[in-house]
């Protein structure tokens, strides 16, 4: 009789094991590797997944479900790029802008307002590549929307975008206006981060289509190829700068 009492007693550990273990399965698949920290209430999550935004809230897979957070309250997020954010910028460095068009819309349809850099970046990768696309109006509401949803952070970057979109008009005394300042600050930096080196691409790019909108084909190529090869972070207008740099090479014009 012990012997069956201890051989029932450990089937019943046995089941209760297997129990646990499906449920920490369950909860490894309901979390992942984000980590989150807000203010009100003040709280820190770690390994749970963001799911998205909806509006200004914030989407969080907790174990026990999804839990919808105030993204006024968001003090930090930490998230490691998306496969659609990464497939963007293959797509861009392949010159293939309907493909990157698509995969950039899909994370900013899911992510936009997260306070993360790759999220910010996506949405100035959608007004660039609606510009490179010639779709004018898309992208002016896209650098509307970039500085709705991150309003300070991106100033410079809607600003940026919407000299690009008055370059693409042939309104050229307002894209200078705006990116003349910002080249003037890129000669006296030694060094830069990735957000001033976007910035100083961008500006050096609008820089380059009015040049090559008056017929200054030198100067165009000149500041197409400091796009190109100094300030190279922002992918979205590299990727356009090297096609007009392909295009002025063929057409004879070197760098002055």
């Amino acid at each position: 009789m012990k012997l069956i009492a201890s051989f029932h007693l450990r089937q019943l550990l046995s089941i209760i094991g297997l129990i646990c273990s499906i449920q920490t399965a369950a909860f490894a698949q309901a979390t992942g590797n984000d980590y989150i920290e807000i203010t009100q209430p003040a709280k820190i999550l770690q390994n749970v997944r963001i799911n998205g935004t909806q509006g200004r809230n914030v989407m969080v897979q907790e174990p026990l479900g999804v839990i919808s957070y105030d993204l006024a309250f968001v003090k930090e997020v930490r998230m490691a790029p998306t496969a659609e954010f990464i497939q963007a910028q293959a797509a861009l460095d392949a010159g293939q802008f309907d493909v990157a068009l698509t995969k950039t819309k899909a994370v900013v349809d899911k992510f936009k307002g997260l306070p993360t850099p790759w999220a910010q970046d996506a949405m100035v990768m959608l007004g660039n590549i609606n510009l490179s696309l010639g779709k004018l109006e898309v992208a002016e509401l896209a650098f509307n929307e970039l500085e709705k949803s991150y309003p300070g952070s991106a100033s410079l970057s809607a600003s940026l975008g919407k000299a690009r979109l008055a370059a693409s008009k042939k309104d050229y005394a307002t894209a200078r206006s705006t990116a003349a300042p910002v080249v003037a600050e890129a000669l006296t930096k030694k060094s830069v981060t990735k957000a001033e080196s976007q910035a100083y691409g961008m500006a050096y790019f609008i820089l380059g289509q009015c040049a090559e909108g008056e017929k200054k084909l030198p100067e165009a190529m000149e500041n197409y190829c400091r796009t190109v090869a100094i300030f190279y972070q922002e992918r979205s207008v590299v990727a356009e700068a090297q096609k007009r740099v392909d295009d002025l090479r063929n057409k004879g014009i070197t760098v002055p």
